[in-house]
């Protein structure tokens, strides 16, 4: 028998059997063709696991946790959704404005958000809203577009529910810790760079909100630094630091007022500002601070997105111009939003299986909620989610609480907001970019492997000083290209023996193959043979680490095969696995099938070789060279 792979798997159904008759005639039976399902069989699997009631109470995980809802859960999720709610006014206001936006559209997708995660989430623990992160991502688009932005939440949304659809999950796979390490690190500095002019006071605008043009910005107009907005800032970034460093001090009977002050610093020193705004304001028209100013009251105006605009300047935008203006941040909100919801999702599911699909299924439908009302995306705001986590929330009616509470201060505390100094809100984003950075894991890559500082630092500088949608993606090609030249260079060991009183060559291969290490391959083999300057009877390419490999692979052997026999030096393929082998036996069954061995020993495979091909007597002494 030349070649027998039995499947014990029982994946597969039909023999799997290669054998040789009484007469040494070669006989291979049909099996090794690809087993493809029929197309309608297909599609009826699916299509009957998707509509089975199974399915819906994953996909709709508000029909299992609300029928075992207790009322005891209610103080919890309550006492959480509001004190999430009082740190997500100032933030909302914060990356409205952040956005270009009024302050109000912040609120308005925070609102919707929370509202689309409460039906569809599966972490009790995450809060959706918008970030700095989905805010500087459009803010550029804002500025020329406005509210025709909304089309941008819109097709992130459908991209977003395809991904989970389509089980596409996998995509976040190829953005690596590095990148991500990069891609944080750059936000950050962006985003705080951006505030500087309002912690400073100064008014005028610039020309652009990245990293560089805001520190040119700033540095342009150091003679407009107002001074009561710089001290009410810098005081602001200051008190929100003591809370920040002193968690861990031992505070012994205000233990818990520190906590729950911690909790709400960001509320406690917006409402401080807010205060000392109203009281030094004597004339509405001349404020010591540069104020938030009107938030709109009310709820929003629901309006389906926009495919075609015309901006304040009377500029017609058609939906091509409009994609064309968005370009590649159509595809890169979806993915790092993804990322990061899926990133929260395991820092709060305390080691529970997260459902990638459904964490993406529930965030496109957060901003498919969130399109009709407002132009600014959402994501998993970690921030948030901690403080919801750490408020003892209990199921996702948390978040349903903070839209309640956020669409009743839209009613009730518009005149409120309208103090609150832009000096404030500069002071509690800076302060979050500071901690958002994740120094330790900056570290953990300088000391773990110094290569993958490479793709941090190529991820961080295009983000700087280029666009954060490009930077992130030349990261990602910057680590994929090392990716590539992995599964390009396969580890080829050589080693000259005597088998069955034959001379070989046996080359191991320690990974599967592609199409990018064919040539490799093959030249690799030559250069052995060409380096010992002996004659092999035969050649043994051990394919036991080998579990795919593809045509353009087979297509090379067929090469290789042909080269050795000029030399007049056979080839045996040896423990190559079924599904690899059944590959080569489509490519050219006659060639490979009387080269495919799969005895346990060299010796084994070699003297039964031996019996279907007469071998000169050996011609070289056993040496072992490694490459």
């Amino acid at each position: 028998m030349l070649l027998d792979y039995e499947s014990d798997s029982g994946i597969m159904q039909r023999p799997s059997r290669l054998v040789l008759n009484q007469n040494d005639e070669r006989i291979l039976t049909n099996d090794y063709r690809e087993n493809i399902p029929p197309l309608s069989e297909f599609i009826h699997r699916k299509a009957r696991h998707v509509c089975s009631l199974s399915m819906v109470k994953k996909r709709l995980p508000v029909l299992s946790w609300a029928a075992s809802y207790q009322w005891s859960y209610l103080l919890f999720d309550t006492i959480a959704g509001v004190t999430v709610a009082l740190t997500a006014i100032p933030q909302s206001i914060a990356y409205g404005i952040l956005s270009n936006m009024s302050p109000e559209y912040g609120i308005y997708s925070n609102v919707m958000g929370c509202i689309g995660y409460a039906l569809l989430g599966s972490v009790k623990d995450v809060t959706i809203a918008p970030t700095s992160l989905t805010a500087i991502l459009v803010q550029g688009i804002v500025s020329e577009l406005h509210y025709g932005t909304a089309l941008l939440a819109f097709l992130s949304a459908i991209i977003t529910i395809t991904f989970g659809v389509l089980n596409l999950g996998i995509l976040v796979r190829f953005i690596s810790i590095p990148v991500v390490m990069g891609f944080q690190t750059a936000a950050c500095l962006t985003i705080g760079s951006a505030q500087l002019r309002s912690l400073l006071g100064i008014s005028t605008k610039g020309n652009g909100s990245d990293f560089v043009s805001s520190w040119s910005n700033v540095l342009t107009h150091l003679n407009e630094v107002r001074l009561a907005d710089s001290l009410l800032g810098v005081g602001s970034i200051v008190f929100l630091l003591l809370f920040r460093l002193t968690k861990n001090a031992e505070i012994c009977r205000t233990r818990s007022f520190f906590k729950y002050a911690k909790l709400l610093s960001n509320a406690i020193v917006v409402v401080i500002g807010a205060t000392l705004a109203f009281l030094l304001t004597t004339d509405i028209d001349h404020p010591v601070f540069h104020l938030t100013g009107l938030v709109k009251a009310g709820l929003p105006t629901f309006q389906l997105p926009p495919f075609s605009y015309t901006n304040e300047n009377g500029t017609v935008y058609t939906f091509g111009e409009m994609i064309g203006v968005m370009r590649t941040t159509i595809i890169t909100i979806p993915l790092v939003t993804t990322l990061e919801i899926v990133s929260v999702g395991k820092a709060f599911s305390r080691g529970k299986l997260i459902d990638a699909t459904q964490e993406m299924i529930a965030l496109g439908v957060s901003n498919l909620l969130v399109c009709f009302c407002s132009p600014v995306p959402v994501a998993a705001s970690f921030t948030r989610s901690a403080i919801n986590s750490s408020s003892g929330v209990r199921t996702p009616l948390g978040c349903a609480i903070t839209a309640t509470v956020l669409m009743l201060s839209l009613a009730l505390l518009t005149d409120a907001l309208y103090y609150i100094p832009k000096a404030t809100l500069a002071s509690v984003v800076i302060t979050a970019m500071l901690f958002l950075v994740d120094y330790e894991e900056i570290g953990n890559i300088w000391r773990t492997k110094k290569l993958d500082m490479v793709p941090f630092l190529a991820t961080a500088l295009s983000c700087l000083f280029y666009e954060l949608d490009y930077g992130i993606l030349i990261g990602i090609a910057v680590h994929c290209g090392f990716l590539l030249y992995l599964v390009s260079s396969p580890r080829l060991t050589a080693e000259v023996c005597l088998a069955s009183d034959s001379c070989v060559l046996l080359i191991r291969i320690d990974q599967s193959l592609a199409f990018s290490s064919a040539e490799l391959l093959r030249d690799w083999i030559l250069e052995r043979i060409a380096e010992h300057g002996t004659h092999f009877d035969l050649v043994v390419i051990d394919g036991q680490n080998v579990h795919f490999l593809d045509m353009t692979v087979a297509k090379n052997i067929v090469s290789i095969e042909q080269d050795l026999r000029t030399r007049r030096i056979s080839l045996m393929l040896w423990r190559f696995e079924e599904g690899v082998a059944f590959t080569l036996l489509r490519m050219q069954k006659e060639l490979f099938f009387p080269l495919l061995r799969a005895d346990n020993e060299l010796e084994q495979a070699v003297s039964r070789w031996k019996h279907l091909h007469a071998s000169p007597p050996p011609s070289c002494l056993s040496t072992t060279s490694n490459s």
